[in-house]
């Protein structure tokens, strides 16, 4: 059983990534050792996640989220090696394995009593029997209420998962070329010191001596992306933008939270076609219409004033690493960004104004947010550009 579950680990749908093999080995050897019964959720999350004991498994979905990959990595595998002998499967109601023979030998070695399944593959005669009395009951009236019973719950499950489906497949899409690349996410804010020259008080944090601070809505940002990819199930860290180095960008996928506090977001922008205005002057900058400015407008009280946006994400060509852009002219623009990388609904507006078929692409989107009375409204979009 350890051979098949080797080779399956090998192959490219479990080879390229942590996590989704740490779920598999731990519920195989536990359950080949006889311990199968001790495969909860909490207790996967903290043995392979690392998480601690109390953690919330409602708000924390690491293991719900990657075992529902591994089954799909299993059925890619699987879908591609249908010769193998041993096939391991993972229950859709628990996370114990399931191990079928797929061919005439007789299995042997297994526990009893442990929750394994080897199976020769079913015949037509072995399919019959297994058919419930109540089903071979002579009261047609009972199979008939019986058979729309079924087709009733089905239906209905069929009807959610449909739902859920549509409801993630433009968060997927944004998502997905971060969460499953190489090394965990860097999130980098951009950050202030206390400045006595300057005429608001502060200055962007260039220094990686300076011990920079975050904005509240640059630290809400921040944590709206530590949050979703946890519930991902993806590994991250932060890291402020003026300690980040050109290094760490190249090594894992970055997402950088600001734009006039974040060099690293202006930087990497610039050579696209919507970037951030160099100061001074914040404004958001189209290359191909160098005419087109968005900009707030400074004769306006500044909570009264719409603030702008940027949301990128993109493989950089500097260091083949991907990067998302989280920025806006001023706190709300960026309070606004973050809300809408977060939102399927968001997304989804967007998924449905480009098409479906970008999730390998490289996306812009220009957002507008409306603040009235200091309280910014919902992200609005402006412009996009896919490539």
């Amino acid at each position: 059983m350890r051979d098949a579950m080797e080779k399956v680990l090998s192959s490219p749908q479990f080879c390229n990534s942590r996590r989704y093999p740490a779920l598999l080995r731990y519920v195989v050897d536990k359950t080949l050792s006889g311990h199968g019964d001790q495969i909860k959720e909490r207790t996967v999350g903290v043995e392979v996640f690392g998480r601690v004991p109390n953690y919330d498994t409602n708000s924390d979905t690491v293991v719900r989220y990657t075992a529902g990959e591994v089954r799909k990595r299993l059925a890619l595998y699987y879908h591609d090696a249908d010769n193998e002998p041993i096939h391991i499967l993972l229950s859709a109601r628990s996370y114990l394995p399931e191990f079928h023979r797929v061919s005439e030998e007789e299995g042997s070695g297994l526990r009893s009593g442990s929750s394994l399944f080897l199976n020769p593959k079913p015949r037509r005669d072995i399919a019959d029997s297994s058919v419930p009395s109540v089903l071979r009951m002579r009261n047609k009236k009972l199979i008939i209420w019986i058979a729309c019973m079924l087709f009733g719950v089905s239906s209905a499950i069929a009807t959610r998962w449909a739902w859920k489906q549509h409801h993630d497949q433009a968060m997927h899409r944004f998502w997905s070329p971060i969460t499953q690349a190489k090394g965990p996410v860097l999130i980098s804010p951009g950050g202030v010191i206390f400045s006595r020259t300057s005429t608001i008080g502060t200055e962007v944090a260039n220094s990686p001596l300076e011990s920079s601070y975050l904005s509240f809505e640059n630290g809400l940002a921040m944590g709206r992306v530590a949050a979703l990819l946890n519930s991902r199930g993806a590994d991250y860290k932060i890291e402020s933008a003026n300690e980040t180095t050109l290094e760490q960008i190249r090594e894992s996928p970055v997402v950088l939270v600001g734009a006039y506090n974040n060099l690293w977001a202006q930087r990497l922008l610039l050579p696209l076609r919507f970037h951030f205005n160099i100061k001074p002057g914040e404004a958001i900058l189209d290359s191909w219409h160098p005419e087109k400015r968005w900009t707030r407008d400074t004769t306006k009280n500044f909570g009264d004033t719409p603030d702008y946006a940027i949301v990128a994400r993109f493989r950089n060509p500097s260091t083949d690493s991907m990067v998302v852009v989280v920025a806006g002219l001023q706190r709300y623009g960026t309070d606004a960004a973050s809300q809408f990388v977060v939102s399927p609904r968001l997304l989804d507006i967007f998924n449905k104004q480009i098409g479906w078929n970008w999730t390998d692409k490289n996306v812009e989107v220009v957002l507008r947010v409306d603040v009235v009375n200091g309280k910014a409204g919902v992200p609005i979009i402006e412009a996009t550009h896919v490539w």
